[in-house]
């Protein structure tokens, strides 16, 4: 059982779901099981604004469609008990995306499915609800439909955000088999680094056993070097979602794109 997890948000934008692996709903339903949380699934039944007739009828095919495949969720949901609601709001995709954050806010955790393309309307759901909810999120790659935390690789870097992830995933740490806190030391200077022993003291306060280790950048590329030690029988990533302001827009860093484009395991962020 995850403690002080008690409900989750999974979201469902326009082809998520009949892509080829896609499979946030089962992984957040597995979750919600694990954590015996409550589950709310939102979904986005179009993406775009549609005005001609056909094209109106049509997405109200689509949206009907979509209606039944979620209430038949929430049916198989009930079975396996699970406490469950599931939505299809009958809106464009940027109305959608603003009701979505708000929901975010008002759940412990919310799980989306990866978007590699980065202007896709789901990278979109992914960069909003990180960055405006102030909740955790996690982000499920193709083909992992199974919630698993006995592996997990803590990405640390000294900064509030990686402090805030840690923070919002001591939930999953504490029922871990396994915690490596992992440092990436070479492509710049993290003064933060002599902090981490103190995060190892920090999370041993919680009852929580990690280790500790720094791996040397590989070709300047942190997030590949990240992806190569996730590769190694871990189940989950915990990092920081960097961002940067730019105008009125918050850029996402390029560890964070580069990681939401291609990460072999699930990513648990917070911004």
């Amino acid at each position: 059982m995850l403690q002080n997890v008690k409900d989750v948000l999974i979201g469902r934008h326009s082809g998520s779901e009949s892509t080829e692996g896609a499979g946030a709903t089962a992984f957040g339903m597995s979750f919600a099981l694990k954590a015996g949380a409550h589950a709310t699934i939102e979904s986005a039944s179009l993406s775009l604004r549609l005005h001609s007739t056909w094209t109106t009828d049509h997405a109200a095919d689509l949206a009907a469609t979509e209606s039944r495949s979620l209430q038949a969720l929430a049916k198989a949901a009930a079975k396996a008990g699970i406490e469950c609601i599931a939505h299809t709001p009958d809106r464009d995709f940027d109305a959608f995306l603003g009701s979505f954050v708000v929901q975010a806010r008002l759940h412990d955790v919310t799980i989306l499915d990866a978007e590699p393309r980065a202007l896709a309307n789901g990278r979109r759901l992914i960069e909003g609800s990180l960055t405006q909810s102030g909740r955790p999120l996690i982000v499920v790659p193709p083909g992992c439909t199974e919630f698993a935390n006995r592996n997990i690789l803590v990405a640390w870097d000294g900064s509030a955000t990686a402090a805030r992830a840690v923070n919002d995933a001591l939930p999953l740490l504490r029922t871990a088999a396994n915690v490596h806190v992992v440092s990436v030391t070479g492509e710049k200077i993290l003064p933060a680094l002599a902090a981490q022993a103190g995060l190892i003291s920090h999370l041993g306060c919680h009852g929580i056993w990690a280790v500790e280790r720094r791996l040397a950048v590989r070709n300047g590329d942190v997030a590949q070097t990240l992806r190569d030690a996730a590769r190694d029988q871990t189940d989950l990533i915990i990092m920081g979602g960097i961002a940067h302001g730019r105008v009125r827009d918050l850029i996402l860093g390029g560890v964070t794109q580069s990681l939401l484009s291609d990460s072999p395991v699930p990513l648990f962020m917070s911004h």
